[in-house]
């Protein structure tokens, strides 16, 4: 894995939410773009993408004054506005105890982060659908760190032949 240098305008944010989540006891994991690119995916990204735990909006909405603190606007608890202007994204999957629990640490911004497993965040890209998603996953099979057994589990047989399809473009095989 790969310790991504994070534009400067993403650090202060970043770390204001993992504070926030670890305050108050709310099981996170980044995902999205800037996981992406700690397993080897180079690119730019517009917010910061995290899941957490379902109970994560009433948790906040009980706290304001923490939201406040770390510079989020309290009066949304399932997107955090973050006053730098940068905007956090908190997924919904169905999968997000399962994704919260297999995270690991990584480094981010001189402080350790829970971040999404790779087979969990590409099985996430894949049920996203969308193309920015696909070309991550083209990205991260390059980077060599992805068994192929650990994600079967983890994919409809649809998303798995998606990622069979992608794989055999980055091999370059017709």
């Amino acid at each position: 894995m790969n310790e991504p240098t994070l534009d400067a305008s993403f650090a202060a944010p970043l770390l204001d939410a993992v504070e926030m989540f670890t305050q108050l006891s709310i099981p996170y994991a980044l995902v999205g773009g800037i996981a992406a690119m700690v397993y080897g995916r180079a690119r730019f990204t517009e917010d910061i993408d995290f899941v957490a735990a379902s109970t994560h909006e009433a948790i906040l909405a009980q706290h304001p004054d923490v939201m406040r603190t770390r510079h989020f606007d309290p009066k949304c608890t399932w997107k955090l506005y973050h006053d730098s202007g940068v905007e956090l994204d908190i997924w919904k999957d169905d999968y997000v105890d399962g994704i919260i629990t297999r995270s690991r640490e990584v480094t981010l911004a001189g402080r350790l982060i829970r971040i999404a497993d790779v087979h969990d965040l590409v099985a996430m890209k894949l049920r996203a659908g969308r193309l920015q998603d696909d070309y991550d996953v083209s990205e991260i099979i390059k980077s060599g760190c992805v068994d192929e057994g650990v994600l079967k589990e983890r994919l409809t047989s649809e998303q798995l032949a998606r990622y069979k399809r992608i794989g055999d473009r980055v091999k370059g095989t017709p």
